[in-house]
């Protein structure tokens, strides 16, 4: 092993998963010779838990999540290990600034994420799949967008509100989206200058909003917590502005090739594409595998 990594987490969309939405069977493979080093691999993602453990329950891996951006912690059993909510009236006081604002959003809970709007749904996904892929035609994209709701990642309400207002329903993150530049900074500074929330983005025209607590980086804090592995004897992988957090945190950090020039330029190490199995590359350096 050429550093003393004891844990690594990996970012999903755009870095540990291909253009299919898919774990390459190189990535699998990497992940399963660090475990068996001994070594905690985990993933920390913007998806919330029920989207997350999808493309990993398809690879056969069962790993620790640090999901929703930081704002719930989970063992490679599902386990809760932390979470960290929004309360009612932040979700009132945000919802008020990004409808002002024309922004679509997306409420991300403690019983799953939500659409009030099944059309914009497809398009946030549509954006986030363009913006961490490469694909040969829209039909392409826009196949494996209706896949999200066909496969439950994303429910359907009528009333955020109520939905929020019910007892055993809490909200760990908002997914806000929009083509326009104009409106999308300035909600967020908006939403940073009234309220003590994270607000980061996965893909150009988004923003994630969450507890000013509930980040990528504390998550990782929460893993090494809670595996009792200092931050130092850690290694991160991801590819956009989510990851920056914990690629601050984290005593390594490695950048996609396909990750934003801004991530690239404070991370350690520079892998390759997720096209081209980044990941395990990365790992199998750590591991001091030769190819």
């Amino acid at each position: 092993m050429t550093k003393d990594i004891r844990l690594i987490a990996t970012d999903m969309d755009g870095t540990l998963l291909n253009d299919g939405r898919e774990i390459s069977p190189e990535n699998i493979k990497a992940i399963q010779a660090a475990i068996e080093q001994g070594i905690e691999v985990a993933v920390a993602t913007g998806r919330d838990y029920t989207e997350a453990v999808m493309p990993l329950k398809e690879a056969g891996l069962r790993l620790p999540l640090v999901c929703v951006n930081g704002a719930e912690v989970r063992e490679r059993d599902g386990g809760i290990i932390h979470q960290q909510v929004l309360t009612y009236e932040d979700f009132l006081m945000m919802q008020g600034i990004l409808e002002e604002e024309e922004l679509y959003y997306e409420v991300y809970t403690t019983k799953g994420a939500y659409s009030n709007n099944a059309k914009r749904g497809l398009d946030v996904i549509v954006d986030l799949l363009v913006n961490t892929g490469k694909f040969g035609s829209y039909d392409e994209v826009m196949s494996l967008a209706e896949e999200r709701f066909a496969e439950g990642a994303i429910n359907m309400t009528e009333d955020y509100n109520a939905l929020l207002q019910q007892e055993d329903v809490e909200l760990f993150k908002i997914l806000a989206f929009t083509e326009d530049d104009e409106k999308r900074n300035r909600a967020k500074q908006r939403l940073t200058r009234k309220m003590d929330v994270a607000v980061s983005s996965s893909a150009k025209e988004n923003l994630e909003i969450t507890h000013i607590s509930a980040t990528k980086g504390e998550g990782i804090r929460q893993l090494s917590r809670h595996f009792n592995i200092p931050v130092e004897n850690m290694m991160v992988i991801g590819d956009n502005f989510n990851d920056v957090s914990m690629m601050k945190t984290a005593g390594y950090s490695v950048a996609m090739g396909n990750a934003e020039e801004e991530v690239k330029q404070i991370c350690d190490e520079i892998t390759d594409e997720n096209v081209n199995a980044g990941v395990a590359k990365a790992i199998n350096k750590i591991l001091g595998v030769k190819k």
